[in-house]
């Protein structure tokens, strides 16, 4: 199973999301799938290759004193599905949360002051205008 590694340096750079940030929370969120899946290994970790954009989920026996017994590839047949349709909400989650963080960015220095302003729903239920 692979990432499109081109389509999200495209959005890291159309965006202003740093690569290393996206992969992250992507990796946190398909290794939270993989959990969900029938007999997820709890000792285990997601890796993507940052150039190919490969994706592995790695297993891994340890003894009573931690020590690693055995590695193994664990990624599920049908991950792939999973793992596109996690990514694209991950993707699309931080994408708001950065708009929602560049709205309150623009009044942070008015903290402490009292304001008045109209806040309105705009067409679309993201749309939030501020007058």
């Amino acid at each position: 199973m692979d990432i499109d590694m081109g389509a999200l340096r495209a959005l890291e750079r159309e965006r202003e999301i740093s690569l290393p940030v996206l992969l992250d929370a992507i990796r946190s969120a398909l290794h939270a799938a993989y959990l969900h899946t029938d007999h997820p290994v709890r000792d285990s970790e997601v890796l993507i290759d940052e150039r190919t954009g490969e994706v592995a989920v790695i297993a891994r026996e340890r003894d009573a004193d931690g020590v690693v017994l055995e590695e193994w590839d664990d990624t599920p047949e049908n991950f792939g599905r999973v793992a596109a349709s996690t990514a694209r909400q991950v993707i699309f989650q931080r994408i708001r949360d950065l708009e929602d963080d560049a709205v309150l960015g623009t009044y942070a220095d008015r903290e402490d002051d009292i304001v008045s302003v109209i806040i309105q729903q705009g067409r679309y239920p993201r749309m939030v205008l501020v007058d």
